[in-house]
This record gives C-alpha cells, sequence and structure tokens, in this order.
C-alpha cells in the first residue's frame, strides 16, 4: 500500500476538495452538513451543491479547522476526506443521534466524516486515516477522539465508518440511541 497523509484543508487545498468531494460520490454535502445542516438541506445538495462549497471555503478561509485531505506519498493523488478536529467545530454534532451524548467539552476531537473516493475504495485507506486522524489529535493535545458510526450501517452511511473499522483502531462504545431503523454509536479512544 501507498504511504498516506494527512493534509489540513486551507485554502491553498480548497480545489481538490472540490474535486474530490464533488463527484457523484458524496451527493453535493461538501461536508457543510455539520455545519449548516437547515431545513433546505437535501434540497441544497441536490439542487445548489455549490452553496455547500461555499459555505465550507467560507469557514476554511476564516481559519477554522474542519478536516483533512488524505493523500497518497507516491503520486501526491488525494484519495479521501476526513473532517476529524475539535468537535465544538461541528455545530451539528450537538444536535445529531449518538453525537449530540457526549456534549462538546474542550480537548475532544471528533471525526465526524471519513469519506473515501469511490476508486480507492478497499484498499485500507481509511484504517490508515483513521490511524491517522488519532496522530493529529494527540499533537493537538486532544484528551479524547470520538467517532460516530450507524449500526446496522445502512448503504450510504460508509461516510462514517463502521463500529469494526473504529474498534480495531483501540475505539470503545460509549453509548447509543435509536435514529429511524439504526442505532447511533458514540465510540470513544482516551488519549490523555
Amino acid at each position: 500500500m501507498s504511504q498516506l497523509k494527512l493534509v489540513r484543508l486551507d485554502g491553498r487545498h480548497m480545489m481538490h476538495f472540490e474535486r474530490l468531494m464533488g463527484g457523484r460520490d458524496f451527493a453535493g454535502c461538501y461536508c457543510a452538513v455539520w455545519t449548516g445542516f437547515g431545513p433546505d438541506w437535501e434540497a441544497r445538495c441536490k439542487e445548489r451543491p455549490k452553496e455547500n462549497l461555499a459555505a465550507t471555503e467560507a469557514r476554511v478561509r476564516a481559519g477554522d479547522h474542519l478536516g483533512y485531505l488524505l493523500m497518497r506519498d507516491d503520486d501526491g493523488a488525494f484519495v479521501g476526506w476526513v473532517a476529524a478536529g475539535p468537535k465544538a467545530n461541528y455545530p451539528y454534532l450537538k444536535e445529531r443521534p449518538g453525537s449530540r451524548l457526549g456534549g462538546s467539552p474542550e480537548g475532544v476531537w471528533a471525526i465526524a466524516c471519513l469519506a473515501m473516493g469511490f476508486a480507492h475504495r478497499g484498499r485500507g485507506y481509511s484504517a490508515e486515516a483513521v490511524r491517522l486522524a488519532i496522530v493529529e489529535a494527540k499533537a493537538a493535545g486532544a484528551t479524547k477522539l470520538e467517532a460516530y458510526p450507524l449500526e446496522p450501517g445502512p448503504v450510504g452511511s460508509e461516510y462514517r465508518g463502521s463500529k469494526a473499522l473504529y474498534e480495531k483502531a483501540g475505539f470503545t462504545a460509549a453509548e447509543g440511541e435509536p435514529s429511524g431503523e439504526v442505532h447511533a454509536l458514540r465510540m470513544e479512544l482516551i488519549l490523555a
């Protein structure tokens, strides 16, 4: 497997983010869901996805830490996206089943989204992205890292990662709650 690294999303990398997240794989979200859901969310994704991109870009250019692009070292290809950073940077997590259970105390980081480009799936990149997110969270002084998989994982929920993926990385299930036909988990990894 190629060596992978995380590249923090900033203004210089917005075109790579747009190219990766703008395809058919991610339905126009541009990871704006965690910061600006609203009643028109589904219509915005389907009919006006550039509004989501603009919202994410505005936050990035304002200096907000929203996550990382996953890059292969050997060819410089951006193969995935990891929305990982301080939990407080993802306001909608306070309302979503599973993630709302833990609050947003200082020092807690979250993996809100884990998205691999379609052509890059099935190569173990998600596991490496989680490992690298753990390294970044520790380096930033986080005391805990949370993730929010759904059980059973319905089609379309892969962007959260699976319970098994996080368990292999050392996370434990802290709590959960019903969310429609699934159970939304809050998993955690104590870092300090």
